[in-house]
């Protein structure tokens, strides 16, 4: 359980709000780490950049490119 609450879609900016509702869509649920990243949207910006990234690299073919993101998943165990 988390030591900070997540914050909801109805107790942020429409902008953050999309972003929780984007996680949900994606995974089922919001993400517990969107909802206290959105306490500082800078961070929470940073870290969907952060996220992105991988994506838009093109230092790696895109097949070793979903086993790194893969494989990092499954190191801090992530459920997908």
């Amino acid at each position: 359980m988390a030591r900070i609450r997540p914050l909801g879609e109805d107790e942020v900016s429409p902008e953050i709000a999309e972003i929780i509702a984007a996680s949900v869509r994606w995974l089922g649920e919001p993400q517990i780490s969107v909802g206290i990243q959105a306490y500082s949207p800078p961070v929470l910006d940073a870290s969907c950049r952060l996220n992105a990234m991988p994506a838009k690299s093109a230092l790696l073919p895109p097949q070793l490119r979903d086993l790194v993101c893969l494989r990092a998943a499954e190191m801090i165990g992530c459920p997908f």
